[in-house]
């Protein structure tokens, strides 16, 4: 049965960005099934099986996110991360 994990991340923006992070985190974590827009400013619902890595999942939507707008270190300056699984 999937499970569920709700990533919040200051200036994803998931009317633009939800694609990108999507595709990104399929690829990239075998037990990611499903990546779901919500209607929460900066909210995406991730649906896993087994192993859960919120720490990772966040580091690649902030990256894909930095990438598509190219800009870099914006998550470094100290601005908070919030995953709940």
């Amino acid at each position: 049965m999937p499970k569920l994990c709700q990533i919040t991340v200051p200036g994803l923006e998931v009317r633009t960005d939800w694609r990108l992070v999507h595709d990104r985190l399929l690829d990239e974590f075998p037990d990611v099934t499903d990546v779901l827009a919500t209607t929460m400013p900066a909210t995406i619902l991730i649906t896993y099986r087994r192993s859960v890595d919120p720490d990772a999942w966040l580091a690649v939507i902030s990256e894909t996110v930095e990438a598509s707008r190219g800009v870099m270190g914006v998550w470094s300056r100290g601005i908070p991360r919030r995953a709940l699984p």
